[in-house]
C-alpha cells in the first residue's frame, strides 16, 4: 500500500501515531535528564498481603504546578506520594497484570486492599511525628491521610512547600486540585428508604427505551436471566434526586442505621446509608431539588446516570430505563475528594464507579488520578466514563480528559446516534501521557461507543420524555450497566479479561476496525455476557457449548437497524428563554416540520436553513412545527431561534 494511502486509512494512522508515541515516549529524556527509575520490589510485610514495590531516584521530585498556583494564590493543595507503593513506576499496572492474571477478582481485590492499608499504616507511623511538627509550626494545614495511593494531602504555601521534603518517605508531591470557595452546608436530612421485598420482575410488564434493544441487554436478560443482580455501582456526580424507579435499586449500608446522626460502622461518615457527600461531610446527597414532573437537565444529571444504569420499573408505572434493572447503586458528590470516596467504595464492596464529567489540564496531577485508579482497578472496581463532549472545541490529544484518558482502567465510551453514526461533539482519542512518572506517549481511546444524543428522559414522577438527553455523560452508564451485566454474570472477572472480552465482541460502526471516534465498536452485551459466561464454564470445569458460536440475532444487522430509522423528523428538546423561538412560542417537543418553505428532517437540514435566512436581514420567517398531531404556523426573524433540536425517528422510542 503506498505511504500516502497508508497515512488517509484511519485505522492505520491511528496504529501508526500510537507507534510514534511509544518510540517518542523510550527516546524522550525524563525530567532533569534523568531516566526513568524503575520499581524496587519489597516482601510483603506479612502472609497474605501482595508484593509491593518502591520507586528508587534521587531526592523528592516537586510539580512545577506550584509555580502557577502560588502566583494565582496564597495557598495550595499538595499531594504527597510515600516511596512505598502497590504499583511503583509508570508501567507497573501492565506489568503486574500478568503476575495478577490466574487469581480471582474477589481475592485479588481484598488482598489489594488490605496490602494498601498495611503499607500506609506503616509509612504513616514513620511520617507522622514530623508531619504534626510542620502543623504545629503553620508550615502545613489540614493533613489527610489516604491509603487508596499511599499518601497525604495538606494545606501549604509558597515558602513552607520545600519543608514536605522533610517528611520521611515523600517521594512526590504534586500540585493537587484547587481549593473550592467557602460553601454553607447542605440544609435538611438526607431520605432514607425503607427495603422493598423482592419478588419476581417480569421484564415483559415495562416498555424500556430503545437503547436497550440497540445493545442487545433485552435480549442477555431473556437468554441468560442475568439483570446486573449482586452488583453494586457507585455513581459520582454533583447531585442526586430520587423516584420509585430509583430508591427500589438503592443501596443500603448494612453497618448503618439511617438518620441517626450516628457513625454506627465507624468508618467516618455519619449516615453513609445510600451514599455520601464527601466534599460536604454529610449524607445528603440533594443540593438541588427538582420537581416530579420537571425535567432540569442540571438538576436530574445524577438521576438519569443512575436510571440508565439500573432504573428498575414499578408497579403501575410503565418504564423500566436500566441496563442491569436487578443491579443496586449508591450516590458519592466528591469534587475534591476522591481518594476518599474511592476507599468508600471499595470499602462498601462496589463493583463499579461511574463518573460522568470531566477535567481539563490537569498537568502532572493526572498521574496522580491515574495511580489511584490503577490501584482502585486492582481492588476490584471497575471504573467507567464518557469519552466527552469536547470535538468541536478542543483538538486532540486533549479532546479526552481526565478521568476518560487514563488507560486500561477507566472504560470510556464514545458516542454516535441512534441510527449509527457519529455524534459531532463526541471527543475522540487518542491521548497521550507525557507526565513525569508515565511516558507512553500516544494511546489508543476510547474504548467502544454507545447512545449519546437524542436519549429519552425519565422524569420522577414515572412519565417519560422520548427525546431529551444529549452527552457522552449518558454513553459512560450504557458502558456502566453492560459491564454491570458482565460482572453479574461472574463476579470474579478481572479487568483486564473484561477488557479483552467488551472491546472484542463490540460491533463495528465506524472506520474498519479500531478507530480513534468510537473504538473497537458499538457495545453488544449479548455476545459479552456469553463469552463471559463461556470463560467461567470453562474455569470451572462446566460445559462452554451452550456459550460458544455464533448465533442468529447475537449482533445488530446495522442495515436492516438503519432502514427502520430512515424515515424521521426533528424535535425541539430545549428552548434558551430569551431566544426567538421562546418569543414566538414555541414548545419543547414541537416536531419541525418546514422553515422558511424549505421542509425539514434533520438537524443539519434545520441549520442551513436557518443559516441561509440570514441574508437579507429584516425580512419574515414562516417556521411551521407539529404539536399534538397538528400543524402550526409561526413568524420568526431570521437567525439563530435560540433552540437545541435533536433527530426523533419513526421507530419506536419505547416497546
Amino acid at each position: 500500500m503506498p505511504l500516502d494511502s497508508l497515512i488517509n486509512n484511519q485505522p492505520v494512522r491511528l496504529q501508526l501515531l500510537t507507534t510514534l508515541g511509544l518510540l517518542l515516549a523510550l527516546l524522550t529524556p525524563c525530567s532533569k535528564g534523568q531516566a526513568q527509575p524503575r520499581a524496587q520490589r519489597v516482601p510483603p510485610i506479612k502472609k497474605g498481603l501482595l508484593p509491593t514495590e518502591r520507586l528508587e531516584g534521587e531526592g523528592t521530585w516537586i510539580d512545577e504546578a506550584f509555580k502557577t498556583r502560588f502566583r494565582q494564590s496564597r495557598r495550595s493543595r499538595a499531594t504527597i506520594w510515600f516511596d512505598d507503593q502497590l504499583l511503583g513506576d509508570g508501567e507497573a499496572y501492565a506489568r503486574r497484570s500478568g503476575e495478577f492474571s490466574k487469581r480471582r477478582r474477589g481475592e485479588l481485590g481484598k488482598a489489594a486492599a488490605r496490602t494498601l492499608k498495611a503499607i500506609h499504616e506503616r509509612s504513616w507511623n514513620k511520617a507522622e511525628p514530623r508531619i504534626r511538627e510542620l502543623v504545629d509550626k503553620g508550615m502545613i494545614s489540614q493533613p489527610q491521610r489516604h491509603w487508596i495511593v499511599n499518601g497525604f494531602s495538606c494545606i501549604t504555601v509558597k515558602e513552607h512547600l520545600e519543608s514536605l521534603r522533610s517528611v520521611p518517605g515523600a517521594k512526590k508531591i504534586f500540585a493537587g486540585p484547587r481549593l473550592p470557595p467557602k460553601r454553607p452546608p447542605p440544609q435538611g436530612q438526607a431520605p432514607a428508604f425503607k427495603p422493598q421485598k423482592e419478588k419476581a420482575r417480569d421484564p415483559r410488564t415495562y416498555q424500556h427505551p430503545w437503547y436497550i434493544h440497540s445493545l442487545l441487554a433485552d435480549r442477555t436478560w431473556k437468554e441468560f436471566g442475568v439483570r446486573g443482580k449482586g452488583v453494586l455501582n457507585v455513581v459520582q456526580d454533583f447531585n442526586f434526586v430520587f423516584s420509585d424507579n430509583l430508591t427500589g435499586s438503592l443501596y443500603r449500608n448494612p453497618g448503618e442505621l439511617p438518620g441517626n446522626g450516628v457513625d454506627d460502622d465507624r468508618n467516618g461518615f455519619v449516615d453513609d446509608y445510600h451514599g455520601f457527600n464527601f466534599d460536604a461531610n454529610a449524607a445528603l446527597l440533594t443540593n438541588l431539588q427538582v420537581p416530579l414532573g420537571s425535567s432540569s437537565p442540571k438538576g436530574m444529571h445524577g438521576f438519569m446516570c443512575a436510571a440508565i444504569i439500573c432504573g428498575r420499573g414499578t408497579t403501575g408505572k410503565g418504564y423500566e430505563f436500566g441496563i442491569a434493572p436487578e443491579a443496586s447503586w449508591a450516590g458519592v458528590i466528591a469534587g475534591g475528594q476522591l481518594e476518599k470516596a474511592v476507599q468508600w467504595s471499595i470499602e462498601q464492596g462496589a463493583d463499579t464507579y461511574s463518573m460522568s464529567f470531566s477535567i481539563p489540564r490537569l498537568r502532572e496531577y493526572r498521574s496522580h488520578w491515574r495511580k489511584l485508579m490503577e490501584h482502585g482497578s486492582l481492588c476490584g472496581l471497575f471504573f467507567v466514563s464518557g469519552a466527552g463532549n469536547f470535538a468541536q472545541t478542543e483538538k486532540t490529544p486533549v479532546q479526552m480528559r481526565t478521568p476518560e484518558d487514563i488507560p486500561e482502567v477507566v472504560f470510556a465510551a464514545a458516542g454516535v446516534q441512534r441510527d449509527f453514526s457519529r455524534t459531532p461533539f463526541s471527543s475522540q482519542g487518542p491521548v497521550s501521557w507525557q507526565t513525569e512518572h508515565y511516558q507512553q506517549g500516544l494511546v489508543q481511546k476510547p474504548e467502544v461507543c454507545a447512545f449519546n444524543m437524542g436519549l429519552p428522559l425519565l422524569r420522577r414522577d414515572g412519565s417519560a420524555r422520548p427525546v431529551a438527553l444529549n452527552g457522552n455523560s449518558f454513553a459512560g452508564p450504557m458502558f456502566c450497566g453492560a459491564i454491570a451485566l458482565m460482572l453479574s454474570a461472574d463476579p470474579d472477572l478481572l479487568p483486564w479479561d473484561l477488557k479483552e472480552i467488551i472491546t472484542k465482541t463490540a460491533t463495528d460502526v465506524g472506520a474498519k476496525g479500531v478507530d480513534a471516534q468510537t473504538g473497537h465498536g458499538l457495545i453488544n452485551c449479548y455476545r459479552a455476557v456469553k463469552e463471559v459466561l463461556r470463560r467461567k464454564a470453562i474455569r470451572e470445569g462446566g460445559d462452554p457449548k451452550p456459550y460458544t458460536g455464533r448465533k442468529s440475532g447475537d449482533e445488530l444487522d446495522l442495515s436492516a437497524e438503519k432502514e427502520k430509522l430512515a424515515a424521521r423528523s426533528v424535535v425541539i428538546a430545549r428552548i434558551a428563554p430569551e431566544g426567538e423561538a421562546a418569543k414566538a412560542g414555541i414548545k419543547i417537543d414541537d416536531l419541525v416540520r418546514s422553515y422558511d418553505g424549505r421542509p425539514i428532517t434533520t438537524t443539519t437540514a434545520l441549520r442551513s436553513a436557518v443559516r441561509a435566512s440570514s441574508q437579507p436581514p429584516g425580512r419574515k420567517i414562516t417556521l411551521v412545527i407539529e404539536r399534538g398531531g397538528k400543524k402550526l404556523e409561526f413568524i420568526v426573524k431570521p437567525g439563530q431561534l435560540g433552540i437545541q433540536s435533536v433527530a426523533q425517528y419513526a421507530a419506536p422510542v419505547f416497546k
